[in-house]
């Protein structure tokens, strides 16, 4: 995975109204780019190849230097991890058939990542989250851009069967917000947010709300102080950002950053400070972070390697 150095421009304005509905067109797969944190703090990233090869990094230690990439066996195009209630990283996958992988960190020398094992289903865009009570939860869109999600029935454990969540939407992204509740934010292929949450903690879910603004990628973390934050690209690679004022909403304006990318990940720091990541047309990787808990940013810093534009 080699790169060269390029720059991230500032563009545009402010994300322009979404197109009302939710009718999905036609398949488009998600995030090529996913974060998660370790059990003793350190981020992790990780990402697919326009090969379809999957390959990680991660802090040596918390807030530090990056490794270099290493490569797993295996074919993905789009990824998405969460940490287990015992700290153990899992990464969710999908390949460019739509079928669904999964692999977990073993904690041993020897292999510290289990095997691929694949789900049944077919998905194109995948997302995760930790449940107030620590089982995870995915989700994901298929083909025809019907939403489905899972959950472990006991905290490291078997999965349920999938169920079909209403609406369609292309790309998804899912967070806990400080009170337990999952909150699911998703972009369907008129460049429409939407969003939905728990109504109760590992229960019952809100119907589908529209945010303002248009997106074709989407991505969320939660910050230090308890209030979620949203990150997405437009059409026109523009990257913007949003805030919830408050633990569990309502949610500030539309703020756009610096740079131009087509995918984003995102994953707060053992510090709590959000962590952005993302690919660029050309594949190049990016990431900046808070400078402060819930406060400036940092300029963008390119990673080496290519990957999934």
């Amino acid at each position: 995975m080699m790169a060269t150095a390029t720059a991230l421009a500032v563009v545009g304005t402010a994300p322009g109204p979404a197109a009302a509905g939710s009718k999905a067109r036609a398949a488009v797969f998600g995030s090529s780019i996913a974060a998660a944190r370790n059990y003793d703090g350190r981020l992790e990233l990780f990402g697919t190849n326009s090969g379809d090869g999957v390959f990680h990094r991660f802090q040596g230690r918390p807030g530090t230097a990056w490794s270099p990439w290493y490569q797993f066996d295996g074919a993905l195009r789009a990824v998405a991890a969460e940490t287990n209630a015992d700290g153990r990283m899992e990464l969710f996958g999908v390949n460019g058939a739509g079928s669904v992988y999964h692999r977990w960190q073993t904690f041993t020398a020897d292999k510290p990542w289990s095997d691929w094992e694949q789900m049944d289903g077919a998905l194109t865009s995948i997302a995760a989250a930790r449940n107030a009570d620590g089982r995870l939860e995915i989700f994901g869109v298929n083909g025809a851009g019907y939403v489905y999600h899972r959950w472990q029935t006991a905290i490291g454990g078997p999965w349920s069967a999938w169920e079909q969540l209403d609406g369609r939407l292309t790309q998804i992204a899912a967070e806990t917000n400080a009170d337990g509740r999952v909150e699911l934010f998703g972009v369907n292929s008129n460049g429409g947010v939407f969003h939905k949450w728990q109504t109760v903690l590992g229960g019952l879910w809100s119907p589908w709300e529209q945010m303002d603004g248009s997106l074709t990628s989407i991505a969320a973390a939660r910050s230090a102080n308890g209030r979620l934050e949203i990150f997405g690209t437009n059409s026109a690679d523009q990257i913007f950002h949003r805030a919830q004022t408050g633990i569990g909403g309502p949610w500030a304006g539309w703020e756009q950053l610096d740079g131009l990318l087509t995918q984003v990940a995102a994953e707060t720091n053992a510090d709590g400070r959000v962590e952005l990541f993302g690919v660029n047309s050309g594949g190049y990787p990016y990431h900046r972070w808070q400078t402060a808990i819930g406060g400036p940013w940092s300029g963008w810093e390119q990673f080496d390697g290519l990957l999934r534009p």
